[in-house]
């Protein structure tokens, strides 16, 4: 078998749940150094599809694949190794530091009763340091702002040691300077060539840092191209039945008028 190095992909993804598609024929990659954005409506199926590429949910039909090998041939470690998840950010249970809840990016790599070693703190710290957030390592995640919080997800999923990143509406609850903040970041890491795949609302996001538009509908993927050429005033009309336009402003950016 011919292996694809950083390359996720559904083939003809079928996934039914009591009787009723959610997802039907789903053909899509993640490649390294790619930023996908997902769009769908609530409902559309965003969340199952994730699932489905996590290897959390087994599809009816069709196959997921990481690097040439079934999704369901590797084990979870050899897959936490590879692929990370980043969740919206939430409050912690308990007040762990941010560098502890970095660390817990490393478990893959230990045994069940293993401690970090010097491998895994150089990975924490180098996480850390990617995403700038060091003077915050010794604060409490629970006393972060939701900003802060999502760097922090971000930087365990880079200790995890994975180059791809599935991560779902990364920048919900966040303020406007934490939404543009977050987005540049996420820029950066695909010019390191992390391969990212986000789950938006937000048209515009995926307008100003995507290198790839898919649109979930029905259970299919509509358009999967460049975001020009998908975030048309039609479609987005369509999809979010909202009166739009969309205007190319300095610098060939576009943004969505309403």
């Amino acid at each position: 078998m011919s292996m694809e190095p950083g390359v996720l992909r559904a083939c003809g993804l079928r996934f039914e749940r009591a009787g009723r598609t959610v997802l039907d024929g789903i053909d899509l990659s993640l490649a390294s150094g790619d930023i996908l954005a997902l769009l769908g409506v609530n409902g559309a199926g965003k969340t199952t599809l994730l699932r489905c590429l996590l290897g959390l949910l087994r599809p009816c039909a069709g196959q997921v694949s990481l690097d040439g090998a079934p999704l369901a041939s590797l084990s979870r470690q050899r897959l936490a190794c590879r692929l990370a998840y980043v969740p919206q950010a939430h409050v912690a249970p308990f007040p762990f530091s941010v560098r502890e809840v970095v660390t817990l990016g490393r478990l893959p790599y230990q045994g069940p009763f293993g401690a970090a070693g010097a491998t895994d703190l150089d990975a924490v710290e180098s996480a850390i340091d990617q995403l700038g957030i060091g003077a915050l390592a010794e604060r409490p995640y629970t006393e972060l702002s939701g900003g802060e919080r999502q760097l922090t997800l971000i930087a365990r999923a880079l200790a995890q040691g994975a180059r791809l990143l599935i991560m779902d509406e990364p920048v919900s609850g966040l303020d406007f300077g934490h939404q543009i903040r977050l987005l540049r970041h996420l820029e950066r890491l695909a010019a390191d060539g992390y391969g990212i795949l986000k789950t938006t609302h937000h048209p515009d996001h995926a307008l100003a840092c995507a290198s790839r538009v898919a649109v979930l509908h029905q259970g299919r993927i509509e358009v999967d191209d460049v975001p020009d050429k998908v975030l048309t005033p039609e479609r987005i009309r369509r999809l979010y039945r909202v009166d739009v336009e969309v205007l190319r402003v300095s610098g060939g950016r576009s943004v969505v008028i309403y």
